[in-house]
């Protein structure tokens, strides 16, 4: 009986992987369609339920609009509020923009229900910082800038993270219980920084230099690994993409070097 069942249970889950795949593909050619279509950028489009939605940013602020199933604007509210937009994501029954308020000098979440009406504007961190990333339980990525660049988390409360050199984060994951912090570090060139936090201090940190500046573009958690993309640069302007693996412990386990892309000997530029 077992030598039966085992097959089965192998089939099942090869057609559960086949099925996400094909799901996987259908989405990303349903993005690129409308990426295209509206002349936007991958950042300013998301889907929440069965909707995609997307911002434009006009003349004294931007603008939302949603799509029906065949990707046509059904409906559009403008906000005129001259916010510098980091990120738009969905959660729960609602989209989620995090930014920054040029007039109020502040970061801001606005929160708009899938009717697009505004159901909530929350200013978050201090006056000047910089808004970058925020997570899927909502937790806000700043840099504060006071005596140099400075890490700073906001939930419930914010908390400034001190360095003795300036810190550069990009990117905040949930991760093993805690955070993912991901960005550059300037000391003096600009370095790989990671770090994991979790309770409100930070548990383990490291510094990777790859070149003579090194800048994550994306990162993407897989149970208790952690993908980083990077693109590195050395003194003479060539650029090299590296992807790289990274265990709970912050340590490298897999790296992978993607495209390099040299620059042209003095001699030969114009």
């Amino acid at each position: 009986m077992k030598k039966i069942i085992i097959p089965v249970i192998l089939l099942f889950i090869g057609c559960s992987t086949q099925i996400n795949v094909e799901k996987n593909i259908k989405e990303i050619n349903t993005e690129n369609k409308i990426l295209s279509q509206y002349h936007i950028s991958k950042k300013a489009l998301i889907k929440l339920k069965n909707n995609y939605y997307f911002y434009e940013i006009v003349p004294n602020g931007f603008v939302i609009y949603k799509l029906d199933s065949n990707y046509n604007i059904i409906q559009s509210k403008k906000i005129n509020r001259l916010i510098d937009i980091t990120k738009l994501k969905s959660s729960n029954d609602n989209l989620i923009i995090l930014g920054y308020d040029q007039e109020k000098n502040q970061p801001v979440i606005l929160k708009f229900d899938e009717k697009l009406n505004l159901k909530q504007s929350i200013y978050v961190g201090h006056k000047f910082d910089i808004p970058k990333d925020i997570s899927k339980d909502n937790a806000i990525l700043l840099i504060h800038y006071q005596n140099g660049a400075k890490l700073e988390i906001c939930k419930t409360k914010c908390k400034i993270y001190p360095s003795k050199f300036n810190i550069f984060p990009k990117f905040i994951k949930k991760f093993n219980g805690g955070y993912l912090i991901v960005g550059s570090i300037q000391h003096p060139q600009e370095d790989l920084i990671i770090l994991f936090i979790k309770n409100g201090k930070i548990i383990n940190s490291k510094v990777y230099d790859f070149s003579m500046d090194d800048s994550p573009i994306d990162v993407k958690i897989k149970k208790d690994r952690a993908i980083i993309k990077v693109i590195s640069q050395d003194y003479m302007g060539a650029q090299k993409y590296i992807t790289v693996e990274i265990d709970k412990n912050l340590n490298i386990i897999n790296k992978e070097k993607k495209l390099e892309i040299k620059q042209l000997p003095l001699r030969f530029r114009t």
